[in-house]
């Protein structure tokens, strides 16, 4: 899947979440720029990604960015592994 977020503060499309983690019991989201370098990852389920690097005080270049999905549901024999695109505008 290929989405897309302007985190610009306007309260619009400001972060980016995996659809249905709400229905994962445990999960590892990580974001990686064009050149696969780690920006952003949690393991915190209902955690948003607003465009910064590790939750720092910056935020990455306007781009695309890979995300990967890595977890388990409520019953632990299903797991699962998504990956897609991210693209940021402001």
């Amino acid at each position: 899947p290929h989405e897309a977020i302007t985190p610009n503060n306007d309260g619009f499309n400001d972060f980016w979440t995996p659809r249905d983690i709400e229905s994962y019991k445990e999960a590892l989201v990580q974001i990686y720029n064009r050149w696969g370098g780690l920006v952003w990852e949690s393991n915190q389920i209902g955690e948003v990604w607003q465009g910064s690097v590790f939750n720092g005080d910056h935020y990455v270049a306007d781009g695309v960015y890979l995300y990967k999905v890595i977890g388990a549901g409520w019953n632990p024999a299903i797991t699962f592994k998504t990956t897609g695109h991210i693209t940021i505008f402001r």
